[in-house]
């Protein structure tokens, strides 16, 4: 089904707690984040008819699926995907419905004005979203720290979700700190109570938000390579939001696996499984490298990692990176490598697997 209107979806209860629990009050979103916030946040990336002109329904609710194949505690709608605003409303509940109660959702706050975020911080919350990763327009430029924490507790004082703060250096708050967020604020920052998590991608930045403020939340570092380390020395809990998909498939789930044993702490038995992604790693990375210090996402790259494990696939609308046949060529033979057999054929993923099993069902004229 191709999805033209914004869908309308009532609220559901937040997951892990029966219905008469599911209206939670600010102060007990800490409590709830540290009991049910654990293990790997995959990424939801809109799916579209063969046109690119409206989403893809039918693909979208396929790749949540799919995230609860894998074995994901949560996904996270990713809506600075080439959509228009209502496109990245109906998107956010397409998936919030499509979960159902199977898996928690949340959504990026990145929006190119503060009315916009205010919007989606409101829709998300009565379409069923449990968490938003909460960031800021790059256009804005606050002149002190005083500014981020305040726009912080206005943002965040609009909903009952709980938040996930995001000190991404892309923000171009070096003027305010070297690590590109102001450090000083942190501890105000986490005093907030519906903050209940950082997700900080940068390692000594992990540390410091971990040294300032661990006790009081939970500390995330997206990067997979950096597991042995952040969990077992920092106790980290759940890692997100990523492209996971490049490293399991819903038949080999080998990082939710991974991770797993690491906060069993059985380290043995993990890092067996961190050496044998070495390969992917490798490739994963030298290919998301290239664009992400830039400020931006190859999501058609990321969308043809889940098609090779099962995900519905499809290109992205533009403006987006261009992905050429030996970049595809490559992640195939990583996941070779690591034991899983990708999907085939290409020509499925640029139609995106659900639209191109139909046209192959249709009688030639």
């Amino acid at each position: 089904m191709v999805c033209r209107l914004q869908l309308q979806v009532l609220a559901g209860p937040m997951l892990g707690l029966s219905t008469k629990e599911s209206v939670m009050k600010k102060s007990e979103l800490k409590r709830w984040a540290k009991a049910h916030m654990v293990g790997v946040e995959n990424t939801t990336i809109p799916s579209f008819s063969p046109d690119l002109l409206a989403l893809d329904e039918a693909g979208i609710r396929h790749d949540v699926d799919q995230a609860v194949r894998h074995g994901f505690f949560s996904t996270l709608v990713a809506t600075e995907t080439g959509l228009t605003f209502e496109e990245q409303k109906a998107l956010v509940s397409i998936v919030t419905d499509a979960a159902k109660g199977r898996i928690s959702v949340s959504t990026s706050i990145l929006f190119d004005n503060f009315e916009r975020s205010v919007e989606m911080i409101e829709h998300a919350e009565k379409a069923g979203c449990q968490t938003i990763l909460l960031g800021f327009p790059a256009n804005w430029y606050p002149l002190t720290a005083e500014e981020v924490l305040a726009k912080t507790r206005d943002l965040c004082a609009l909903t009952n979700m709980a938040v996930v703060i995001y000190p991404s250096p892309h923000f171009n708050f070096e003027r305010l700190h070297p690590s590109g967020y102001p450090l000083d604020i942190l501890g105000q920052v986490a005093e907030i109570e519906n903050v209940v998590s950082i997700k900080a991608g940068e390692f000594a930045l992990y540390a410091e938000c971990f040294a300032r403020v661990g006790d009081r939340v939970l500390i995330n570092h997206p990067v997979e390579r950096y597991l042995p380390n952040t969990v077992m020395s920092y106790g980290q809990q759940w890692m997100g939001a990523g492209c996971y998909e490049v490293f399991q498939s819903p038949e080999q789930p080998y990082l939710v696996e991974y991770f797993k044993l690491l906060r069993e702490k059985k380290f043995k038995a993990a890092m067996e499984i961190y050496w044998k992604l070495a390969p992917a790693r490798n490739i994963f990375e030298q290919q998301f490298n290239q664009t992400v210090m830039s400020g931006t996402y190859n999501w058609t790259m990321q969308k043809y990692y889940q098609w090779c494990v099962g995900g519905n696939g499809g290109f992205t609308r533009q403006p987006a990176m261009k992905m050429h046949q030996h970049e595809m060529d490559m992640t195939k033979m990583a996941f070779a490598m690591i034991g899983i057999a990708p999907r085939s054929p290409d020509a499925e993923f640029y139609q995106g697997r659900l639209n191109y099993q139909k046209a192959s069902a249709q009688p030639k004229a």
